[in-house]
């Protein structure tokens, strides 16, 4: 089987939502500034602002994702995580995202384990796709329960 792209798209979270953006980034200086105000160090200050940039920085970066034949990528402008549609149990739906689950059943681990796509206007043609990719029957569910 050939690993052609059937549906690409790029979300950028920051742009959905700029206020809260900039007060993501806005706390972040009032932090920096509280660690430059009681420690008095300049470097220490850069330190936590790099630190607490990098942990919000996939809101600030366009993703892409890419549903491929046999697998999800989704690309940021410094990583790329690519998983294979056969991982993947049974799927939720939200208003605009979809997460795939790796267990057929409900369990802690979901948080770490699953992947969620952040769709844009292009819900529908996403979901289409899963919904053909993974079958909750061959999970052992049920649909709708």
């Amino acid at each position: 089987m050939s690993d052609t792209a059937l549906l690409t798209w790029k979300v950028q979270l920051a742009r959905r939502n700029p206020a809260r953006a900039i007060s993501v980034l806005l706390l972040i200086l009032i932090c920096t500034y509280f660690v430059y105000f009681t420690l008095n160090d300049i470097l220490l200050s850069l330190i936590a602002f790099l630190v607490l940039f990098l942990m919000v920085i996939p809101y600030y970066v366009p993703v892409t994702f890419i549903l491929t034949d046999e697998s999800i990528i989704r690309k940021m402008p410094f990583s790329k995580q690519v998983r294979f549609w056969n991982e993947f149990k049974r799927y939720d739906v939200d208003r605009n995202n979809i997460k795939l689950y790796t267990m057929s059943q409900s369990s802690r681990l979901d948080n770490y384990r699953s992947l969620l796509l952040i769709c844009s206007k292009n819900a529908e043609d996403v979901l289409a796709i899963v919904r053909e990719k993974i079958d909750p029957a061959a999970a052992g569910e049920t649909p709708g329960v």
